[in-house]
């Protein structure tokens, strides 16, 4: 083994999948939320250069770790180790266009766009769409343990960044009275342009590989595995499914737009009075 393969099946150890609030999961929901209380709390008043330079960092730190995990998923091996040769085979399952891996592509938007709607737009994205996205798996994790330690952390990880960051941005909007839906309908664009990138890829996917890949799980050629989805999938016709789909978490993203809009909110509100939001 070379070094890199070292150090891949070093974190490859192994652990019983967390259970759903666990002693793991647990933790994890008390670092999100002491995480999330301390960015809003001293960045409350970060300067737009100031908050760029966050962004960057969290975007750091989820691009190593999501290299990590691609690592991890597309090394192979048999014990002993020591007498068999480690081979690599790309997991394409594990392409990293899901609907969880927007922050991905957007954070780079939002921390170096020099146009402001389109900076603010992302930024949008990220608090409503992306905050749902975070929540739903940090509510209910149960589908993303698996018994490696190491992409155990990195889901919890990458998960825990997109709630901290969506409450973190979602306050700095309403402080900057840009917490509106003009700029949540065009969050929707950006959502719709990912729906469609996505599924441009799961129709050229036969053209570089045989194996399942779904980003998004709007694939037509494999079944949607989502909560309440799946039996629309299938029970309705392919393009309803796909339209419902696309309604439904626009809808969600709404729902993280009011809460962040909740004149009790203990982040977006400041000594206790309601921030104008336009």
């Amino acid at each position: 083994m070379n070094i890199l393969e070292k150090f891949i099946y070093v974190l490859s150890a192994e652990m019983n999948p967390p259970s759903n609030f666990g002693g793991f999961h647990l933790a994890f929901i008390g670092l999100v939320l002491l995480g999330t209380w301390m960015l809003c709390r001293y960045g409350r008043n970060a300067s737009a250069r100031q908050e760029r330079k966050i962004l960057m960092i969290f975007w750091a730190v989820i691009v190593v770790l999501e290299v990590y995990k691609e690592l991890q998923f597309a090394m192979r091996w048999t014990e002993p180790i020591a007498e068999n040769p480690v081979t690599w085979s790309y997991a394409w399952y594990a392409f990293p266009f899901q609907f969880c891996s927007s922050p991905f592509y957007i954070l780079p938007i939002a921390a170096l766009a020099k146009h402001d709607r389109l900076r603010d737009t992302a930024r949008m994205f990220l608090a409503v769409f992306s905050l749902f996205a975070g929540l739903v798996v940090y509510i209910y994790p149960n589908d993303v343990f698996v018994r490696t330690i190491g992409i155990n952390i990195q889901t919890m990880v990458h998960h825990g960044t997109q709630v901290v960051l969506g409450f973190y941005l979602g306050m700095r909007l309403c402080r900057e009275g840009k917490l509106t839906l003009p700029y949540y309908l065009r969050a929707v664009c950006v959502f719709c342009v990912l729906v469609c990138i996505a599924l441009g890829l799961n129709l050229a996917a036969p053209l570089f590989t045989d194996e399942t890949f779904n980003m998004f799980y709007i694939g037509p050629r494999f079944p949607c595995s989502l909560a309440i989805l799946d039996q629309i999938y299938l029970r309705l016709p392919y393009p309803v499914f796909l339209a419902l789909y696309v309604l439904g978490f626009s809808f969600a993203a709404l729902l993280m737009l009011g809460l962040h809009k909740l004149p009790a909110h203990p982040i977006t509100s400041k000594q206790g009075k309601i921030l104008k939001t336009g």
